[in-house]
Parts: C-alpha cells; structure tokens; sequence
C-alpha cells in the first residue's frame, strides 16, 4: 500500500494535537517520510539471527560488506531477504527473454547494463564479476544506496522507496510518488520487509552486555527486551509490548522504561528527557546507557527539544524505537554519527546513571 503518512516521531506534548489525525492516517500506512533524511528512516530489520535460513558463507559477505559498502538503509538482515527475494540465494540464477538474451543475472539478479556500470571488485580479484556473491551482494548493497540517494524526496519510508527502485527502477519510483502501483513491485518490498524482519537478530541475548555501571546493565537488559517489538506512537512500553494495549514503545518511552528497572525515573518525553542527567562532550566519551538525541522529524524540533532519541548500548551499537511501521532495534553508532541528513545529526547526548 502507498504511503500516505510521514514517520511519526517521539511522543512529544507539541505533537499531541495531531495524534487523532495521524493515527487515522498510520492506519493506510506502511512506513515513514522519505523527504527529512533523517536517522528514523533507516532500514527495518538489523542483524542476521542465528537461526535465520541464510547460508554461512552468503551471510559471512553480507556482515563483512554492509559497513564498507552500506548506508542507513541496509541491515544486514534486509540485504538477505532481498538477495532471496531476488535469487533464492542462487549465484548462478539468471532469467532470458524469448531471444535467449540475458536479462537479470547472478545472485542479485543484476541486468548487464546495470552491472557494467555499478559492478562492485568486492574480492579485490581485480575482477568484477556478476556470478561471484564476493562482487555481486557488494554491488547490491552499494546500489541500493545509490538508488536510495536518487529517490530521497520521495514521499514514503526511504527503505521501501529503494527496495521498489531496485526492482521498477528509480525513474518509476519518482513518477509515482512513491512505491508504484505495479503487484510485482509491491509484492517484492512488502516481502522484503516481512523477511527482514522475521531475520533479524532481534531476540533476547543479542546485545552482549557491556562492562558498565550496574544500572545501565540493567537498563540495556531491560530494553533488550523490545527488540523486534513495533514502534507505537505513543506507547507506554510495558511488557509485553503489546501495541493493542498501548503498551509497545516509541522512542522516549522505551528509554524510560529501560532506565527505570534500573531505578532511574527519566521524564517521558525525549523534549525532557534531553535536561535529565550530565551532558556528554564527546562521542568518545559516551559510556552504556547513555542518552542520544537528534531532531526527528517532528515539527519544531531544536537542539534544545530533540523529537529523537536512543540508548548507547555499547559495543558502538545504539538501541531504539525509530518510527512507524519498524521495530525496536539495533542500530550502529556510526548511522548517528554519520551524514545522512540534517535530521541525523546527534544534537544532544546526556549521561544517566
């Protein structure tokens, strides 16, 4: 289903007027805004789970490539679903037409035009080549982000807008405003997404517990336990996580229920959550459990009232709930660190504990 919503951000008491109206809306909805660049849009899934049915070494390219070769967009777990999606996880799969002329090769099912100009040496072979998965699911990770840089302004979560890029092009995308109204096309997102998720190393014991303050342990562990669970605007994030009850999470409720089982009481908002606790100067100093916020894409946000924010779970990995339409999840410290857009820049980071 198109988009026809923006990414709603944390629950802020600015935003409270448009809740009625945007909960109508998430009801048509499959994502967020495309048009803020911010960190919220990053990709849904996360990590490869142990138990998820990727072959060892198709998974092995895929961890080792997303950080050379990736952007906000593509987990590892999304680039998985994608290369079965596209493949089977088959390098040798190809698709002809009727005169026998390749169309679609390898495991990422690259046409011969695309492949001659954004073909990837991702084995430094010296060789790039469309059937080798070391060049091919490099490639794919360096195109989708290519293709998500050219539909940027599109209305609609900016992972699906690149996923429908990849499979309709980035001409269609834009044409249409968003996913086009073609079965294949929104088919290959939606199941996509679906996989992404149903991969993702999103269950208890996935975030190896830092050395740290005991309360932040405690407040990590406790967080750890939404993993996977969706955002919901204005949830309470209770276990567990039941969106039906309003008891699942957005952003600044998950980080005050995860501080206070370890006995810290932060306010709600992630507004005044930004004034609770010790600044943090540095990136390098930011210890687990501490606080990071960027603007959001809420109307109105400042610096000094972040509509954003995450928890430092060490291990230069953050946990949050990003927006509408995503779960819980992990994300790598250096996506908030990182240029993405104007909307990811960390304005603020507070120590708690």
């Amino acid at each position: 289903m198109k988009k026809v919503l923006g990414a709603l951000g944390c629950f802020g008491i600015g935003t409270l007027a448009v809740v009625i109206a945007a909960v109508i809306a998430v009801a048509l909805a499959i994502g967020g805004d495309n048009t803020t660049g911010g960190l919220e849009n990053a990709g849904f899934g996360g990590g490869i789970a142990e138990g998820a049915p990727v072959p060892a070494d198709i998974k092995a390219i895929i961890v080792n490539s997303v950080p050379t070769y990736g952007c906000a967009q593509t987990t590892p777990s999304l680039i998985a679903a994608q290369l079965y999606t596209e493949s089977g996880f088959n390098p040798d799969a190809q698709s002809k037409d009727a005169a026998g002329n390749p169309i679609s090769q390898g495991i990422a099912q690259f046409t011969p035009a695309t492949w001659a100009a954004r073909g990837v040496d991702g084995n430094g072979d010296g060789v790039k080549d469309v059937w080798n998965p070391q060049d091919a699911i490099p490639a794919q990770i360096a195109y989708d982000c290519y293709l998500a840089n050219i539909v940027r302004g599109v209305p609609g979560d900016s992972t699906d807008t690149m996923l429908a890029a990849y499979n309709a092009g980035p001409d269609a995308v834009q044409r249409a405003g968003g996913i086009p109204p073609i079965t294949e096309t929104r088919t290959y997102v939606s199941r996509i997404r679906s996989l992404a998720q149903q991969w993702a190393a999103t269950v208890g014991g996935s975030i190896p517990l830092p050395a740290g303050s005991g309360g932040a342990r405690q407040a990590i562990a406790a967080a750890e336990q939404a993993l996977g669970k969706m955002y919901q605007f204005g949830g309470n994030c209770r276990p567990p996580f039941d969106a039906g009850r309003n008891n699942a999470c957005d952003c600044s409720s998950l980080v005050q229920y995860a501080w206070s089982v370890a006995g810290v009481n932060l306010p709600r908002t992630s507004e005044a959550q930004v004034n609770y606790g010790t600044p943090v100067q540095n990136v390098s100093q930011l210890q687990p459990g501490d606080l990071l916020f960027t603007l959001g894409s809420e109307p109105g946000a400042a610096p000094s009232s972040p509509g954003h924010v995450g928890m430092y779970a060490g291990n230069n990995q953050v946990i949050e709930a990003p927006h509408t339409g995503a779960a819980v999840r992990l994300t790598p410290l250096d996506w908030w660190t990182g240029s993405a857009g104007p909307t990811n820049t960390i304005v603020a980071m507070r120590h708690i504990g």
